[in-house]
């Protein structure tokens, strides 16, 4: 018998909401993401082993990953401001 374990990311989408995307220059969906190791047995992620790491938005029209302070920057300004 034997078994297959491992260490590996999970990523977990947190929200998904719309803003404008500086990348494409578009008012899109996005969502924020954050990602977490855990212990992998048969390739299912059982236990948590870290805390979560920093948070990252991706546009859902471009496809691009950005940190998350984006959004703040969003906030802040109108659409293209």
């Amino acid at each position: 018998m034997f078994f297959i374990f491992g260490i590996g990311p999970k990523t977990k989408v947190v929200e998904k909401k719309q803003f404008a995307c500086p990348v494409c220059r578009t008012y899109s969906s996005y969502e924020l993401k954050q990602q977490r190791n855990y212990f992998s047995l048969f390739f299912i992620p059982l236990i948590p082993l870290s805390k979560p790491k920093t948070a990252f938005v991706k546009c859902l029209n471009c496809s691009t990953d950005m940190p998350s302070n984006v959004l703040q920057h969003a906030q802040q300004k109108g659409p293209f401001d």
